[in-house]
């Protein structure tokens, strides 16, 4: 069976004034004590009040410690593991050697800081092994932060390594014979990461236990990687001493059950506090490997089948009963709880692109994994948000105990396809870092860049197997390239409730125009009083604030509008129109007119409101690509419209036409460099571009009111 880690995670009722750090804490500390008290209720309806022997006490302080929360009907749910292709497949090799044009040097993390909440296979394990030879080739690169008496875990040692770990090649020899050689490098090898479990934990320096959710909010993560996640349909597990099949959901015989797939809930509720809280943390977590587990499961058919009774023991079913259906069996509806927040990154895996020299070149080249845990959200939420290579991909290991030990392992799971994708966005931030001042990406602006330099999955648009494509690194940075040198746009906005924002472009003709926008929206209030029967397929959209994006074909006037998936059949192919459940629109014309103008006009529904309710402007990022020039949108503005560059190929000189008296004017080759600039004092100013070379120069023209790029070649 493939390898996962799921959280199960704390029900609690929404604290809706929760608007800062301290008072999520003071939340989140209610939520431990809460869970805490009625954990005790539960230990002692289950092993009794009496005395108890260390065995007992041993295993009851191991729950303790894993304790997630309780599902709708009181069960208590536990934390527990189940279990260089990637970077080439990604595409990340052309940033680490420094081969995207437009970049100066490479880039492998250095000065970028991850954060991994992570986990191992036995109890009070989940420390990274920080002596790994993997991370060997800089001091410092692994801080634990939890006590030194927690035993390295060996699957937060893997998750490491697939962010960090420096070269290693190594041959493999597996079970069946076959040997490969593989690169162990890690997405970013020069990076350091800070340490903690997932796990329930007294902090060093503490005398409380902090949550995963507190452990969030002290470490304050500008990066942080979340490979483990909920299992709530059926489960692989051991019952008295054999392997068995395990429904988590509610059941009623013969044939009534619910569950709790696709249900956004407390935990993802959490989730966005944090980062509605703090815009600034970038949360990537794993969708989990739960796909086609159940009954049908190939080779399984053997294995006895339970349910939990109101009591938390194993019941078998009846053969007269009607068992649950498999996870996923209509191929969607298998993500757990906590993985199906609006604000974070959801990660699929994929099967290793092996054609092409591992490049990809058509979305058939991507394999959805199997065992990686498919969407939509049940409201129709876009989940994944993207997939990476996950299956049979190596990586670091350890003994988990106190000592640790080099190990190598080769794997499967969406906890190792979640650290490819958090090492890309550290690359991406480290290189607009370098571009715009030292600027950080935020959790719009990461999670927009991400899906619009996404290539093609699956069905053509999002879906529920890969969410909006498979990742590509190399697209990502060079789109942060093209807004360097004003050939995209790509900014943090505000919108204000009630007022349009709108944006003037001309298309190229040459390529799709593609407007992507993402926003961090306040957390959906999930009711107290929740039960399974409500809460299974609930179909409620779990949007605060709904934006909308829109291009409208200025000569047509034609409007075309988001892609958006059918919550009722998520399977068939996404269509265009009002998407009302989404933080994320992406607007598509494959082919728009050459130098036609459309209007981008981004606005929303109702009134926008911040976390407490209160009515507030709602900010935005926006990634616009597509076009060759972005014009006004004032009428007193219109008079600039027949700005011009001529001839568009030229051996010598281009003159600048129309352009306002006194507006400015700069040359740029296209890996972003200036190469000339001035002030325009003519109708008709001409500019010598003899001593370049051959390519494609852009020429940016700037007013107070205006800013227009226009591309020429120089033959």
């Amino acid at each position: 069976m493939k390898k996962q880690l799921l959280l199960i995670s704390t029900l609690i009722t929404f604290l809706a004034s929760a608007q800062n750090n301290e008072a999520l804490q003071r939340e989140f500390e209610r939520q431990n004590k809460e869970n805490s008290e009625k954990f005790d209720s539960y230990i002692s309806k289950q092993y009794g009040s009496g005395e108890k022997n260390t065995e007992v006490q041993k295993e009851i302080e191991e729950k303790r410690s894993r304790l997630g929360g309780f599902q709708p009907n009181g069960k208590p749910f536990f934390l527990q593991p189940h279990d260089i292709d990637q970077i080439k497949n990604s595409n990340s090799d052309f940033i680490q050697n420094g081969t995207v044009s437009g970049l100066t040097g490479s880039f492998n993390g250095e000065n970028i800081k991850f954060t991994i909440f992570d986990g191992g296979e036995i109890a009070n394990s989940g420390r990274v092994f920080a002596e790994h030879e993997f991370f060997s080739n800089l001091p410092n690169r692994i801080s634990n932060k939890e006590a030194s008496t927690m035993n390295y875990g060996g699957h937060a040692t893997s998750v490491a390594g697939f962010i960090g770990a420096k070269p290693y090649i190594q041959s493999v020899t597996f079970t069946n014979g076959t040997t490969k050689v593989i690169n162990f490098q890690g997405i970013a090898k020069n990076s350091t990461i800070d340490s903690y479990a997932f796990a329930t934990t007294v902090l060093p320096g503490s005398t409380s236990t902090s949550t995963i959710f507190q452990k969030i909010l002290t470490a304050q993560p500008k990066i942080s990687n979340h490979s483990y996640g909920t299992n709530p349909g059926w489960d692989l597990q051991t019952i008295n001493g054999a392997n068995a099949w395990v429904w988590n959901g509610e059941f009623t015989s013969p044939a009534t059950s619910y569950d709790i797939q696709g249900t956004y809930f407390t935990t993802d509720q959490n989730y966005d506090q944090i980062v509605y809280t703090n815009p600034s943390y970038v949360i990537v977590k794993s969708a989990g490997n739960s796909y086609g587990f159940g009954p049908t499961y190939p080779g399984t058919s053997a294995f006895p089948k339970y349910y939990i009774d109101s009591n938390d023991n194993p019941v078998p079913f009846a053969a007269t009963d009607t068992m649950p259906a498999a996870n996923c069996v209509s191929g969607y509806d298998c993500i757990g709880v906590g993985s199906l927040a609006k604000n974070i990154i959801v990660v699929g895996a994929t099967d290793i692109i092996t054609a092409n020299a591992g490049r990809y070149t058509t979305a058939t080249d991507v394999i959805h994994s199997n065992y990686s845990s498919a969407g939509p959200r049940d409201d129709g939420g876009i989940k994944p948000d993207i997939t990476a290579v996950g299956t049979s991909v190596g990586s670091a290991s350890t003994a988990e105990n106190t000592t640790g030990s080099q190990g190598i392992t080769v794997n499967s799971g969406t906890s190792f396809s979640g650290p490819v994708v958090t090492g890309i966005i550290g690359l991406w931030t480290q290189i607009n870092k370098q571009l715009f001042g030292g600027t950080e990406l935020n959790a719009a602006s990461a999670k927009t860049l991400m899906i619009h330099s996404a290539q093609e999955a699956g069905n053509i648009g999002p879906d529920p197997h890969f969410g909006w494509g498979f990742i590509d690194a190399k697209k990502g940075a060079e789109l942060l390239v093209g807004k360097s040198n004003n050939t995209i746009l790509f900014n943090d906005e505000t919108l204000t409730s009630g007022t349009p924002n709108k944006k003037r472009v001309i298309a190229s003709g040459s390529e799709p125009l593609k407007v992507t926008i993402s926003w961090v929206d306040p957390a959906y209030a999930v009711p107290a009083d929740l039960t399974f029967q409500t809460a299974h397929n609930n179909r409620a959209s779990k949007l605060v604030n709904d934006l909308d994006v829109r291009i409208i074909d200025t000569t047509t006037n034609m409007s075309y509008e988001p892609w958006k998936l059918n919550a009722l059949s998520p399977m068939t192919p996404a269509i265009k129109g009002d998407n009302t459940v989404d933080n994320v629109e992406q607007v598509i014309i494959p082919t728009p007119a050459a130098s036609r103008e459309y209007r981008i006009e981004i606005t929303n529904k109702g009134s926008l409101v911040n976390g407490t309710g209160a009515n507030a402007p709602q900010n935005y990022a926006i990634l616009v690509s597509g076009y060759t020039q972005v014009l006004s949108t004032g009428e007193a503005e219109r008079q600039h419209d027949g700005i011009a560059v001529i001839p568009a190929v030229t051996k010598d000189i281009v003159t600048i036409l129309k352009a306002p008296k006194k507006s400015t004017y700069a040359v740029y080759d296209m890996s972003g460099k200036k190469l000339q600039n001035g002030i325009i004092i003519s109708d008709r100013e001409s500019l010598d571009l003899s001593s370049y070379a051959k390519g494609i120069y852009i020429i940016e023209i700037k007013t107070e009111t205006i800013h227009i790029s226009k591309k020429v070649i120089k033959d």
